[in-house]
């Protein structure tokens, strides 16, 4: 059997090789291919190393635990909702006793088997979270030392895209080159929705401001070369420049404040050196700015979505059709069929609504209650997350790492309420790694942040096998699996 050291050098290659398939076909919500079941099987090892890792190393710590809990229950919806109910719970909601009647006048009597009302489709959405989860496990499981490199080769996936997105757009109509040979030439690369791209933009803008914020620190310390961090501060600065070619409004919307969010959580913007510093001052001053421009924009954008009525319409036919279906919901899965049949003839299109614009109205007509009890906790976990982030008082790669992976995520959510990122595998993965990834990195930075405040309250250090013990030489030194390589650069660098 392969040792644990054996699937911790395994996890990083093949999480970047899943990640990289992932981008290259998995840009699109619905594909007639087999390239979802292919990205699929192709987790199942990582995912297998990842559990193999975790087990054997078990956390203790109570973010990657609350994380793991998070993820279980969100498997445990689509599971539950393939069991077998009663046929008085499957009864509870309004609209499957109409159902029920149409069905008994076809002449379908045993249909009331499963609590989903399209099982088919609840097994797609199941396994289509396979990829994601292999992502979020082994990100979870990364060593320390390998940290930086999945954020980097997340940067690099991004700028791939958008150099594709370039050249897809100076394809003609009617070129065999095309991806999308459906769809006008547009700024979306890999992605079929350029609102996606949108997204990847921000999600990669905001992780090159965290990698030149732990750039420089490392520069400080002579670790790599001093013009690393205003090669990273230009592409972040490269990369918000595309997210107007992209034409998507929510976009723009969220673009801006999230680069003050991660200005902020990274620490590159600190409140304690505002007071201090003239330069710092301006710079706060020039985020504000940004956050009320994307607020301002945000205002902007909704008015003209409320003009343009039809995403309001659909998500309010959607509210209304998961009220009609509460409290167990229709069945993950199952939007297409269950809008169709509620939808007004307003909403009689030549086209199908595919999605209903808004991940959360989505959310509550599949998952319904319980979904939305689902939701509740990650979301509580993830402000969580963000709190501890900033009261550490080391600024170290850890946490620095953790604050830019914890506002991607929020840029994705944000995002989710006006499309739907995480419909696609790509987005869908990408946002799992960048979660496993923040977890463990804050496991790390609030373990050492925890030590340092022990001894500056004068309190006894703890002994040598505690993981938050510190000493004088501790900055250089790692703690626990996921450290061993934080000798390399200094105070919990990833």
């Amino acid at each position: 059997m392969p040792s644990i050291d054996a699937f911790r050098r395994f996890l990083l290659p093949a999480l970047l090789v899943m990640l990289a398939a992932a981008w290259l076909g998995g840009g699109v919500t619905e594909d007639e291919t087999a390239i979802d079941e292919w990205l699929q099987l192709l987790a199942l090892p990582l995912l297998v190393a990842g559990v193999a890792l975790l087990v054997a190393e078990c956390p203790q710590d109570r973010y990657r635990r609350f994380g793991l809990a998070a993820v279980a229950a969100i498997i445990a919806v689509p599971l539950l909702q393939l069991l077998p109910v009663p046929g008085s719970w499957w009864n509870l909601p309004v609209a499957r006793e109409a159902l029920a009647a149409d069905l008994g006048q076809a002449g379908v009597a045993s249909f009331r088997d499963r609590w989903t009302l399209s099982p088919h489709a609840t097994e797609s959405a199941l396994l289509a979270l396979l990829p994601a989860l292999a992502a979020f496990v082994a990100a979870m499981g990364l060593q320390a030392s390998h940290r930086r490199r999945l954020v980097q080769a997340l940067l690099v996936l991004v700028l791939f895209n958008v150099g594709f997105a370039f050249f897809q757009a100076g394809l003609p109509q009617g070129s065999g080159l095309r991806l999308y040979p459906d769809f006008d030439a547009r700024f979306g690369g890999l992605f079929a929705n350029t609102n996606h791209q949108a997204t990847a933009c921000v999600i990669g803008m905001v992780l090159a401001v965290g990698l030149a914020v732990e750039a420089r620190q490392r520069a400080e310390r002579g670790e790599t070369r001093p013009f690393m961090p205003w090669w990273y501060w230009g592409v972040a600065f490269g990369l918000l420049l595309m997210v107007p070619l992209s034409t998507s409004r929510a976009g723009m919307a969220i673009a801006l404040p999230a680069l003050a969010a991660a200005l902020l959580f990274t620490g590159a913007l600190r409140f304690s050196r505002i007071r201090r510093s003239k330069r710092m001052t301006a710079l706060a001053i020039g985020v504000g700015a940004l956050a009320i421009i994307g607020v301002r924009a945000a205002s902007g954008w909704m008015a003209v979505d409320e003009v343009d009525g039809l995403r309001t319409l659909i998500r309010n036919v959607t509210l209304e059709t998961g009220q009609a279906h509460s409290p167990l919901g229709s069945g993950l899965g199952s939007f297409v069929p269950v809008f169709e049949s509620s939808s007004p003839p307003s909403l009689w299109l030549a086209q199908y609504v595919n999605h209903a614009h808004n991940e959360y109205v989505q959310w509550w007509l599949e998952a319904g209650w319980l979904g939305m009890l689902v939701l509740a906790s990650v979301l509580a976990l993830l402000a969580a997350c963000g709190w501890r982030i900033l009261r550490l008082r080391l600024r170290g790669g850890n946490a620095i790492l953790a604050a830019a992976c914890f506002v991607c995520i929020c840029v994705v959510l944000g995002h989710s309420w006006a499309d739907y990122p995480l419909r696609t595998t790509t987005l869908m993965a990408t946002t799992a790694a960048l979660a496993g990834l923040m977890l463990a990195a804050l496991a790390d930075a609030a373990s050492k942040d925890a030590g340092r405040r022990r001894i500056a309250d004068g309190r006894p250090r703890r002994s040598k096998s505690d993981p938050a013990r510190l000493t004088d030489g501790d900055m250089g030194k790692g703690h626990g699996p996921h450290d061993a390589a934080d000798a390399l650069h200094g105070q919990g660098a990833a």
